[in-house]
């Protein structure tokens, strides 16, 4: 086991998408968002682009989400400096000659892409353009499959979170019950990794002790679960025991601040012949759990506080939080040999 004293800090992480919010939140009303300690505001034109730009406005500094979304863009609520989605000043109420285009006035902009129902925000490092669009979510859309999303914002840090996501064995205790029980099992992992992610397979997982268990494996079936991280903060956990019957669910950590995350999680499952019945199964208890694991790192960050640093301890109890914490400090795990272990829960 090691010990961990120094933590990245979340503005180490730029340089990547993140989600900022669901499309359906963007309608004729700015949207304040805050971003890794940054103040944006996203609004939506009438011919339907989003902008995403910094929530100051260049004039008086009042924010921008306090204003109004007009023919010609994001109208601040003090003199209605209106800005495009490019954060150019367009128009000046005041100004007897209009907004002269040598002198425009600007406000900072940021790379937005719209897709599968997300707003997405490229938060830069140095000031470069992303190099490719956002991740995909997979089956999204795709007939047979059942999808949604939910959102929470969790009082801890983005690698607590992510990190919580991919960790079977505190299923045991937290969830207990709903997604495990105490019964543990003893379960060989591989790992393997790349770049920017890394991956724990486990081989020889039997079906859980609980009503879910028994939905997601039949008796007697095998099932498939693989758990995988990659960078940013994206989490994904997939289960699948046949080509008719295939969960997963895909988590987005978008960091606040130092200590408060926004978490998008997409639910996708394919249950032929019994897909909108499980859902409304389904849907709730997917809720309820979130909500337990928004408590738990609720509990965390408070404590850290209160023993005044954290000093985590990487454990071989743990599948792959160690090669988490490596990613997220700026190693790349490319070319390491995989390897396997063996953990109980």
């Amino acid at each position: 086991s090691s010990r961990d004293e120094n933590h990245p800090a979340v503005t180490t992480m730029r340089g990547h998408w993140y989600v900022a919010c669901r499309s359906r939140q963007l309608r004729q009303r700015p949207f304040e968002r805050v971003m890794l300690g940054e103040q944006l505001v996203l609004f939506r034109m009438r011919d339907g682009q989003v902008g995403a730009l910094a929530n100051r406005c260049a004039h008086r500094n009042l924010a921008l989400s306090r204003g109004k979304v007009s023919a010609d863009g994001l109208s601040c609520a003090y003199h209605g400096w209106t800005y495009d989605p490019s954060g150019t000043c367009v128009h000046v109420p005041a100004a007897c000659n209009g907004c002269s285009p040598q002198a425009r006035p600007r406000v900072r902009s940021y790379p937005v892409c719209e897709k599968q129902g997300l707003v997405w925000v490229y938060l830069s490092a140095k000031g470069e353009e992303p190099e490719g669009e956002p991740l995909d979510f997979p089956f999204h859309g795709q007939s047979r499959w059942q999808h949604w999303f939910m959102e929470r914002v969790f009082e801890g840090d983005a690698f607590n979170c992510a990190e919580n996501f991919l960790d079977c064995p505190h299923t045991n205790h937290v969830h207990k019950g709903l997604f495990r029980t105490e019964n543990t099992r003893e379960n060989e992992v591989e790992i393997t990794s790349g770049q920017d992610w890394v991956q724990a397979e486990f081989l020889n997982e039997k079906r859980m002790d609980t009503l879910l268990g028994r939905i997601l494996c039949p008796k007697g079936g095998k099932m498939r679960h693989t758990d995988r991280f990659i960078l940013p903060y994206v989490t994904r956990v997939e289960y699948r025991t046949h080509e008719t019957r295939h969960f997963v669910v895909m988590s987005q950590c978008t960091p606040i601040g130092d200590d408060q995350t926004r978490v998008f999680t997409y639910m996708a499952f394919r249950f032929d012949g019994w897909g909108p019945l499980l859902r409304l199964f389904y849907q709730p208890f997917a809720h309820r759990v979130l909500d337990q694991d928004v408590e738990v790192i609720r509990w965390q960050t408070e404590d850290i506080r209160r023993f005044g640093s954290r000093s985590f301890v990487f454990h071989e109890s743990d599948a792959i939080a160690r090669e988490m914490h490596a990613l997220v400090s700026g190693r790349s795990l490319e070319g390491k040999e995989s390897r396997r272990k063996k953990i109980r829960f």
